[in-house]
């Protein structure tokens, strides 16, 4: 049999966000906002809004597709996909979707719901599973894991807070075993305690005599907002990913005795929430601000599960080997988590 790596990581990125562009100047005609006002709090100037017909599925291909011809794999190939996303509101799953789509027909296939943090969720569960898989039965399992979210689905267009944040994307990567590099620590944490600061509705209601166990096959009903006290959010999120950040390092020095730390690494890749946020992180970490992804958010907007993986897409010209870089998010749940890799 093959002698096979220890080492897991990503062999292939690809990323897709949708042609319609609406920016500040948009917004100012559809809510009462302005251009400084919204690059003042959040860094943003334009984001990605699906088409009309255009779907969460087709983003998802799209960026799994380009992610698969990056790493020469073919989808036949493929053992097992991992979806982190939040807004594809029905079953069967995302994952499974895209699956039929992709034309992988032995890959396993599931959705991963974690808020902002659902990419970095799914990264965790699928590398687990190829280290199972070698360890069990000695055998090589690749991996495809995609970050999408169509936001506008469940945007508020008269909510300022929160309608000037939000835009549309996917990215996507494949994992597999590598001669060198790869990740090298993962953490995950949730905190269910601040599960109303940042929320959606319920898609399903009861029906008005309030009993849990009528049901009815009416099929109009509230529109499913995303809700969110930011003031309370941006405390937590800064914290949280400042944490998370210096866990991940922790717990590689801990399991290998590699003296590195917060000083050794060469870049951040931070879900794009809002450019504050990830300045502040950076500022908290010691990290200057030209080692932290920022583009994302200024071009793009905060694209949840997203916006990581495009984060390597945008960046996929400028690659370089053995540098140790660091993914971190934090969303709704409060779910978060950090990965430490060796490119």
């Amino acid at each position: 049999m093959e002698r096979l790596s220890n080492a897991v990581g990503y062999v292939g990125f690809g990323g897709y966000v949708p042609p319609t562009e609406l920016s500040n100047a948009d917004l100012e005609r559809i809510v009462d906002t302005d251009d400084e006002w919204i690059q003042r709090r959040t860094g943003i100037r334009t984001r990605r809004i699906l088409a009309e017909g255009e779907t969460i599925l087709d983003m998802a291909v799209r960026a799994a597709r380009a992610a698969l011809a990056d790493a020469g794999v073919d989808p036949a190939e493929i053992d097992d996909i991992r979806v982190g996303v939040n807004t594809w509101l029905r079953f069967p799953s995302l994952a499974a979707r895209l699956q039929e789509a992709l034309g992988a027909p032995r890959a396993s296939a599931a959705d991963v719901s974690a808020g902002c943090a659902g990419f970095v969720y799914a990264v965790e569960q699928a590398y687990h599973r190829i280290l199972v898989e070698k360890a069990r039965y000695g055998r090589e399992t690749i991996a495809l894991v995609v970050g999408v979210d169509g936001l506008s689905h469940i945007t508020d267009w008269t909510d300022r807070q929160t309608c000037v944040l939000l835009g549309d994307g996917a990215g996507a990567v494949v994992l597999r075993h590598v001669p060198t590099g790869g990740i090298l620590a993962t953490h995950t944490h949730a905190d269910g305690r601040y599960g109303d600061v940042l929320w959606s509705d319920c898609v399903l209601s009861g029906q008005a005599n309030g009993s849990p166990k009528t049901f009815t096959h009416e099929t109009t009903g509230p529109r499913a907002y995303l809700h969110m006290d930011g003031k309370k959010v941006f405390a937590v999120a800064v914290e949280t990913m400042v944490d998370d950040v210096l866990r991940v390092i922790g717990k590689h020095r801990d399991a290998t005795g590699e003296r590195i730390g917060i000083e050794d690494v060469d870049y951040v890749y931070p879900h794009q929430a809002n450019l504050r946020i990830l300045e502040m992180v950076g500022k908290r970490l010691g990290v200057p601000i030209e080692k932290v992804y920022t583009e994302g958010v200024v071009r793009y907007g905060n694209t949840s599960t997203a916006s990581i993986p495009l984060g390597y897409w945008d960046n996929r010209k400028t690659r370089g080997a053995g540098r140790l870089e660091v993914d971190v998010a934090f969303g709704a749940g409060f779910a978060s988590g950090a990965i430490l890799r060796r490119t």
